[in-house]
């Protein structure tokens, strides 16, 4: 399974804004974040409307977390932008399949199982989880 580019950003920028703990411009983001400023743009409106930021009009306003980062999970910020991970899709079989001893039922129990850990483990994960050191990458530099 791949994150679409969207919800990478997407998630990015939500933790560019827990960071920060106040409101950004989508120019101040979209530089510190090194994003196309059009398509954050967009990102952020698929996130206001799912009510994980605010926007504040006039100036010095911008954009803000509309909850703790603590209340957001990394599942809140995927779904809001792709609707979940996209489900598997398993191929079409002819009866003439090669492998008669599983069937199409038993196989695709794997992919539901496997993408329900994904979802389990991305719900549990929070924003504030990720701004401490407990997800960051620790690899040492050499």
């Amino acid at each position: 399974m791949r994150a679409s580019k969207k919800a990478y950003y997407g998630l990015r920028a939500a933790a560019a804004l827990g960071r920060h703990g106040g409101e950004l411009s989508v120019h101040e983001l979209a530089h510190a974040e090194e994003m196309p400023e059009d398509y954050l743009h967009k990102i952020l409106q698929s996130l206001r409307k799912a009510g994980l930021v605010m926007a504040a009009k006039g100036q010095g306003g911008g954009y803000s977390l509309a909850r703790d980062t603590a209340d957001i999970s990394v599942w809140d910020i995927v779904t809001a932008l792709d609707g979940g991970f996209k489900n598997f899709s398993p191929p079409r079989l002819s009866r003439a399949s090669p492998y008669p001893k599983l069937t199409h039922c038993q196989t695709n129990q794997v992919w539901k199982s496997l993408e329900q850990s994904i979802e389990n483990t991305l719900v549990r994960m929070t924003l504030a989880e990720l701004l401490t050191s407990s997800y960051r990458n620790d690899t040492p530099k050499k």
